[in-house]
């Protein structure tokens, strides 16, 4: 992560650098477009959507502009399950049928469909992107997710959230308008990040329309969940300028057991947010935000002998663990998160051909983590484990973490002859403050898996250091999307410079060890599209991106024993696809096959002790294909597939062998957690007449590929089908008074498959959440 460190949003508009740049931004592009905004070209523009903002148009030959906030726009809410825009690949409004990168886009009626609860429940039916991989599946407590088989960011209306594992911000998806993926690397817009691409969730916004819902759900785990969301224009009689104001409140509780015996989750939040439009070319939008979650199930696993595999207990009994098994205490058992932020997000259209963006997010998060849980020691837990004794440790952490995000850019549209030009230019900063108290995981009393005592009165190990740690980056970027008729060029670039640093106490002796790792990169960008009149658009693409690497030297004998920092991970991505929207229809057609490198990983210096070596690489080469699709009224789906050959192409480094105890290269094997296949699709059908007229029916198949257990690949995690559905009614039709109220109910799982997710060792799998079922009653006006 990366650091500079600002008291506040105008002290960073205060340094003279920053302005300057800002400046120069502002004259050059009112100078492309010509005084008194005109255009220097001829162009013919679109009409302003007064109804919402809209902070872009249309010239000659282009077709990249839009309504930002309106139906189905590049951050409004989606038609149905098709999104037409999105902003997540260009940080423009960009068609997705222009844009040579992978994106998909889950809107908020998917979300709702499949009654989804957290974000990693809403990525289940995209292509590439797989849940739920570690810890406690249907918890609240992290989001854990891979795209293209590596872990990737969240970030939040554009600016990324901080990843600290046990104060993550959680973001419920009841508060979201849409879920943008962007599959690849993307350090060009975003900075660092890793190759697999980013999660950019979108806030629901007020309207300036009245509107409310409130429902109330229970099912599950015995648990209750209801919630409102009310807004719409302040009202006329508050003043004269009550017309300019819209107002949105949204609201949440969750109460319940957690999916493992004796666990708890229990959510709420509130998120109050103000919207501003003194004209239909600039729109202020402030949003805050407060939620506690002080339980939020539990983080364990279980040994694969015993889940994956049968295992004898001993006293005769043979089998497997159940779905709902814990392996922690009560007495330890603690996941207390509190989050507060406040964010804006600002617009202002200068002219038709140019526009002003600004958002900037400060969140506060504290997290509080005591656990007893599985010992991933294979020598304890291994693979040739017997009998009822299970081995455990425990330890915890405080954290704290105080995150600063700012983004700025403008948008300039051109034309410089027969070429129409959308070029954006931007600056983004985030400052990360992270204070963790942490102490040694130790052995706890092992557990009698067929007498389980939950309340062994277990102490907790005091903390042993302090560490106060600052991630700062600070990145310069552009982008230039270039249309010829129908071919899109897009060319991009990025500088970024980060930081870590900061001391780490030691609590017992009083030692003190600074950290101070700068870290730059530049990444690029590339792609060609090309779009043809019958809806097909084929294209390639070219992008990178870096991870500062802040552990580890490289020697180097002009440095002496200090040696040097290690240069960042790299990651670089080819992709080749094809785009298909048949004209007049709500279907898109992706398809695409990748090959992704992330080099510049350290393995142990086998020559220079204490010295590390950036050799290890993975490589990845899949294809995935998704379909969305309004098909008829009613009637609407998605589905996709993805295949994906993950494997270590370079590695110094060596791994035991739990059944034969030698050590073996990582070099050509496959890492853990990552499905060779993936296939899944949704369908939801509403009557819209006849005499079942009012009814919803849909339902869903997952299918998950299996995966390799343990970084030797000497066991797999078979595969595994999973069956949803979802049936509901519009009770108007029952009776005209109750117009605006469903009834929904959700099944998961719906044929209670038990399956392990995933497993990184023999020691240490994951169960996937059984069935559970929820009826939901709503409210809308």
């Amino acid at each position: 992560m990366v650091l500079y460190y600002l008291n506040s949003a105008s002290g960073l508009v205060r340094h003279s650098w920053y302005a300057s740049l800002y400046a120069a931004l502002l004259s050059t592009t009112c100078a492309l477009v010509g005084p008194n905004g005109a255009a220097a070209q001829s162009a013919a523009t679109t009409d302003v959507e007064l109804a919402e903002l809209s902070v872009t148009s249309e010239a000659s030959g282009r077709s990249l502009g839009g309504a930002l906030y309106g139906a189905g726009g590049a951050v409004g809410a989606v038609p149905g399950y098709v999104a037409s825009r999105s902003i997540v690949a260009t940080k423009t409004d960009t068609p997705i049928l222009e844009t040579a990168q992978s994106i998909s886009v889950i809107g908020r009626k998917q979300i709702e469909d499949q009654n989804a609860l957290t974000i990693n429940q809403a990525l289940r039916y995209t292509p590439s992107v797989t849940t739920e991989q570690r810890g406690g599946a249907g918890s609240t407590r992290l989001e854990q997710f891979s795209i293209r088989g590596f872990t990737a960011p969240i970030f939040l209306d554009g600016l990324s959230l901080p990843g600290s594992r046990d104060a993550s911000p959680s973001v419920d998806p009841f508060r979201l308008e849409r879920v943008d993926i962007i599959k690849g690397p993307a350090s060009v817009l975003y900075g660092q990040s890793g190759p697999g691409g980013i999660v950019n969730l979108v806030s629901k916004l007020p309207r300036f329309v009245q509107h409310g819902e409130i429902f109330v759900q229970g099912g599950g785990f015995d648990e209750v969940r209801g919630g409102f969301d009310v807004g719409g224009p302040v009202a006329a009689e508050a003043g004269p300028l009550a017309d300019q104001f819209a107002y949105r409140v949204i609201g949440l509780g969750w109460k319940g057991d957690g999916p493992a015996v004796t666990t708890q989750v229990e959510r709420f939040f509130i998120s109050p947010s103000i919207t501003w439009r003194p004209s239909a070319d600039t729109s202020l939008t402030v949003i805050g935000n407060y939620q506690r979650d002080p339980f939020s199930g539990f983080y364990g696993g279980v040994p694969a002998v015993g889940s994956l595999l049968p295992r004898n207990f001993g006293n005769g009994v043979i089998g497997r663990l159940p779905v709902d098994f814990y392996d922690g205490d009560r007495g330890i058992e603690r996941s207390d998160r509190t989050q507060a932020s406040v964010s804006y997000i600002f617009d202002h259209r200068f002219s038709d051909h140019l526009r002003f963006h600004s958002a900037a997010r400060f969140l506060h998060t504290e997290g509080d983590y005591r656990s007893v849980y599985t010992n991933f020691d294979d020598r304890l837990n291994g693979p040739f484990t017997s009998g009822p004794i299970l081995s455990r440790f425990t330890g915890g952490t405080r954290v704290g973490i105080d995150a600063f995000t700012i983004d700025n850019n403008a948008v300039a549209t051109f034309d410089t002859g027969i070429f129409s030009h959308t070029a954006l230019l931007g600056i983004d900063h985030r400052s990360f403050e992270t204070r963790t108290l942490s102490g040694p995981f130790v052995l706890a009393p092992s557990q009698n898996l067929l007498a389980p005592n939950y309340e062994m009165n277990i102490a907790f190990p005091a903390f042993t250091t302090d560490a106060r740690i600052t991630a700062e980056q600070t990145g310069i970027y552009f982008q230039d999307q270039v249309k010829f008729d129908r071919l899109v060029l897009t060319l991009g670039g990025r500088y970024d410079r980060a930081l870590q640093s900061g001391p780490t106490r030691n609590l017992n002796t009083g030692a003190v060890t600074e950290q101070n790792v700068p870290a730059d990169a530049f990444t690029g960008r590339a792609s060609l599209l090309y779009l043809f009149d019958s809806g097909f658009a084929p294209y390639v693409s070219y992008s990178e991106a870096f991870e500062p690497i802040v552990n580890g030297r490289i020697f180097d004998t002009a440095l002496g024993s200090e040696g040097r920092i290690p240069d960042p991970i790299s990651s670089n991505q080819y992709e080749a696809g094809i785009k298909y929207q048949p004209p007049g229809t709500d279907i898109l057609l992706t398809a695409a096959a990748f090959d992704i490198r992330r080099s510049n990983s350290t393995n142990t210096d086998p020559v220079n002790r204490g010295f590390v070596v950036q050799t290890g690489e993975i490589g990845v080469q899949g294809i995935e294909f998704e379909a969305r699709a309004n098909l008829a009224e009613g009637l609407t789906l998605i589905g996709g597939f993805s295949l994906l050959d993950v494997r270590n192409t370079a590695d110094l480094s060596f791994t035991t062998n739990a059944l034969t105890g030698q050590q073996v290269p990582i070099v050509g094997r496959r890492p853990v957690q990552v499905p060779d296949s993936t296939a899944s699709m949704f369908v939801d059908y509403r009557f819209t007449s006849g005499p079942l007229i009012g009814f919803g029916l849909g339902g869903g198949v997952r299918y998950l590929g299996p995966s390799w257990g343990d970084p030797a690949n000497s066991f797999q995690v078979p595969a595994s089908v999973l069956v949803d559905a979802v049936a509901s009614y519009d009770l108007k039709y029952l009776d005209p008074k109750l117009q605006g109220f469903t009834m929904q109910i959700n099944a998961q799982n719906l044929l209670d498959e038990q399956y392990v997710t995933g497993c990184f060792t023999y020691s240490g799998c994951y169960y996937g959440l059984p069935r559970t079922v929820y009826a939901t009653l709503r409210y809308r006006w």
